[in-house]
Protein backbone atom coordinates (compact mmCIF):
# COMPACT_ATOMS: atom_id res chain seq x y z
CA UNK A 1 0.00 0.00 0.00
CA UNK A 2 1.65 2.95 -1.33
CA UNK A 3 1.81 5.83 1.37
CA UNK A 4 -0.43 9.04 1.14
CA UNK A 5 -1.69 9.26 4.75
CA UNK A 6 -1.12 5.55 6.41
CA UNK A 7 -0.72 6.81 10.01
CA UNK A 8 -4.75 5.44 10.32
CA UNK A 9 -5.75 2.37 7.67
CA UNK A 10 -9.11 1.12 7.43
CA UNK A 11 -10.40 -2.23 5.88
CA UNK A 12 -13.76 -0.96 4.53
CA UNK A 13 -16.86 -2.65 3.32
CA UNK A 14 -17.29 -0.03 0.47
CA UNK A 15 -20.85 -0.95 -0.62
CA UNK A 16 -22.35 -0.83 3.26
CA UNK A 17 -20.01 1.72 4.67
CA UNK A 18 -21.40 5.49 5.71
CA UNK A 19 -18.60 7.89 4.54
CA UNK A 20 -19.94 10.98 5.33
CA UNK A 21 -19.83 12.77 8.92
CA UNK A 22 -20.12 16.45 8.73
CA UNK A 23 -17.92 19.27 7.18
CA UNK A 24 -16.59 20.63 10.15
CA UNK A 25 -16.27 17.00 11.66
CA UNK A 26 -13.44 17.05 14.87
CA UNK A 27 -11.49 14.06 15.91
CA UNK A 28 -13.54 12.70 18.51
CA UNK A 29 -16.93 12.93 15.96
CA UNK A 30 -14.94 11.20 13.74
CA UNK A 31 -13.25 8.09 15.96
CA UNK A 32 -17.20 7.84 17.48
CA UNK A 33 -18.43 7.47 13.69
CA UNK A 34 -15.36 4.61 13.30
CA UNK A 35 -16.49 3.21 16.58
CA UNK A 36 -20.25 3.27 15.23
CA UNK A 37 -19.29 1.53 11.70
CA UNK A 38 -17.30 -0.75 13.11
CA UNK A 39 -20.02 -2.23 15.39
CA UNK A 40 -21.73 -2.54 12.04
CA UNK A 41 -19.23 -4.48 10.31
CA UNK A 42 -18.52 -1.99 7.85
CA UNK A 43 -15.09 -0.94 8.55
CA UNK A 44 -12.08 -1.49 10.61
CA UNK A 45 -9.74 1.02 11.50
CA UNK A 46 -6.54 0.80 12.81
CA UNK A 47 -3.84 3.63 13.70
CA UNK A 48 -0.63 2.07 12.60
CA UNK A 49 2.12 4.97 13.85
CA UNK A 50 2.20 6.87 16.82
CA UNK A 51 4.23 9.70 15.05
CA UNK A 52 2.44 10.00 12.12
CA UNK A 53 5.02 8.48 10.10
CA UNK A 54 4.38 7.31 6.03
CA UNK A 55 5.16 4.33 5.08
CA UNK A 56 4.30 2.24 2.21
CA UNK A 57 3.13 -0.87 3.90
CA UNK A 58 3.55 -3.95 2.59
CA UNK A 59 -0.05 -5.53 3.27
CA UNK A 60 -0.39 -9.66 2.98
CA UNK A 61 -3.94 -11.48 2.72
CA UNK A 62 -4.81 -14.74 3.43
CA UNK A 63 -8.06 -16.17 3.61
CA UNK A 64 -8.93 -19.58 4.91
CA UNK A 65 -7.79 -20.86 8.23
CA UNK A 66 -5.87 -19.36 10.87
CA UNK A 67 -2.38 -19.00 11.10
CA UNK A 68 -0.32 -19.70 13.98
CA UNK A 69 2.11 -16.43 14.39
CA UNK A 70 4.67 -16.48 17.44
CA UNK A 71 6.37 -13.01 16.75
CA UNK A 72 4.93 -9.49 15.84
CA UNK A 73 4.85 -6.21 16.96
CA UNK A 74 1.37 -6.13 17.92
CA UNK A 75 -2.31 -7.93 16.97
CA UNK A 76 -5.98 -7.33 16.75
CA UNK A 77 -9.18 -9.37 15.88
CA UNK A 78 -11.97 -7.35 14.57
CA UNK A 79 -14.90 -8.95 12.96
CA UNK A 80 -16.25 -7.46 9.28
CA UNK A 81 -18.88 -8.21 6.62
CA UNK A 82 -18.25 -8.68 3.07
CA UNK A 83 -20.56 -7.82 0.37
CA UNK A 84 -20.32 -7.27 -3.83
CA UNK A 85 -16.88 -9.94 -3.03
CA UNK A 86 -14.98 -7.19 -2.06
CA UNK A 87 -13.47 -4.94 0.85
CA UNK A 88 -10.95 -2.59 0.38
CA UNK A 89 -7.99 -0.72 2.34
CA UNK A 90 -8.01 3.07 2.72
CA UNK A 91 -5.74 5.23 4.15
CA UNK A 92 -6.33 8.36 6.25
CA UNK A 93 -6.71 10.90 3.98
CA UNK A 94 -9.45 8.48 1.79
CA UNK A 95 -11.78 7.95 4.97
CA UNK A 96 -11.16 11.63 5.99
CA UNK A 97 -11.79 13.46 2.68
CA UNK A 98 -15.48 11.03 2.28
CA UNK A 99 -16.32 12.20 6.39
CA UNK A 100 -15.77 15.85 5.27
CA UNK A 101 -17.19 15.95 1.81
CA UNK A 102 -20.50 14.22 1.02
CA UNK A 103 -19.16 13.39 -2.89
CA UNK A 104 -16.50 11.90 -1.85
CA UNK A 105 -16.41 8.06 -1.67
CA UNK A 106 -14.76 5.50 -0.33
CA UNK A 107 -12.41 4.17 -1.99
CA UNK A 108 -11.13 7.25 -3.44
CA UNK A 109 -8.94 6.78 -7.05
CA UNK A 110 -5.50 5.81 -5.10
CA UNK A 111 -7.10 3.54 -2.71
CA UNK A 112 -9.57 1.80 -5.42
CA UNK A 113 -5.80 0.22 -6.37
CA UNK A 114 -6.28 -1.76 -2.86
CA UNK A 115 -9.29 -3.81 -3.83
CA UNK A 116 -9.25 -7.71 -1.63
CA UNK A 117 -11.28 -9.72 -3.71
CA UNK A 118 -13.42 -12.05 -0.99
CA UNK A 119 -16.06 -13.86 -1.23
CA UNK A 120 -19.26 -12.51 0.85
CA UNK A 121 -19.94 -13.10 4.20
CA UNK A 122 -18.65 -12.77 7.78
CA UNK A 123 -15.44 -12.93 8.60
CA UNK A 124 -13.17 -12.93 11.82
CA UNK A 125 -10.41 -11.07 10.62
CA UNK A 126 -6.74 -11.52 12.54
CA UNK A 127 -4.49 -8.10 12.25
CA UNK A 128 -1.11 -8.96 12.88
CA UNK A 129 1.12 -5.94 12.65
CA UNK A 130 4.80 -6.82 12.40
CA UNK A 131 6.57 -3.62 11.13
CA UNK A 132 7.02 -1.09 14.44
CA UNK A 133 7.09 2.19 11.93
CA UNK A 134 7.84 4.50 15.26
CA UNK A 135 11.07 2.34 15.60
CA UNK A 136 11.82 1.29 11.88
CA UNK A 137 12.02 -2.51 12.91
CA UNK A 138 10.20 -5.99 12.43
CA UNK A 139 9.48 -8.27 14.68
CA UNK A 140 9.06 -11.46 13.41
CA UNK A 141 7.77 -11.65 9.18
CA UNK A 142 10.74 -9.05 8.28
CA UNK A 143 8.72 -9.40 4.69
CA UNK A 144 5.43 -8.36 5.47
CA UNK A 145 4.57 -5.57 7.42
CA UNK A 146 0.83 -6.35 8.13
CA UNK A 147 -1.12 -9.75 7.66
CA UNK A 148 -4.89 -9.97 7.16
CA UNK A 149 -6.36 -13.20 7.72
CA UNK A 150 -9.75 -13.78 6.95
CA UNK A 151 -11.49 -16.37 8.74
CA UNK A 152 -14.91 -16.89 7.53
CA UNK A 153 -17.53 -17.48 10.42
CA UNK A 154 -21.38 -18.24 10.30
CA UNK A 155 -22.58 -15.58 12.74
CA UNK A 156 -21.52 -11.89 12.97
CA UNK A 157 -20.13 -11.13 16.05
CA UNK A 158 -20.41 -7.03 16.67
CA UNK A 159 -16.02 -5.21 17.20
CA UNK A 160 -16.36 -3.63 20.49
CA UNK A 161 -14.35 -0.67 21.42
CA UNK A 162 -12.21 2.49 19.70
CA UNK A 163 -10.23 2.47 16.58
CA UNK A 164 -7.40 -0.36 16.97
CA UNK A 165 -3.87 0.37 18.87
CA UNK A 166 -5.34 4.27 18.70
CA UNK A 167 -2.93 6.25 21.05
CA UNK A 168 -4.19 10.11 21.43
Amino acid sequence: MEFDDTSFIGLVNAEKYKSFVDENWELDNLFQHFSNEMQKGNILVFQMTEEGIEHSWNVKVRIGKEVAVDQYFRKAVGYIRVTANQLYLADYSCLTMAAQFKDERVPDENCSNYKINIEEGNYKVNVIQFYNADKDEHIGDDETDILLNFIKISDFQATAGDVFWYSY
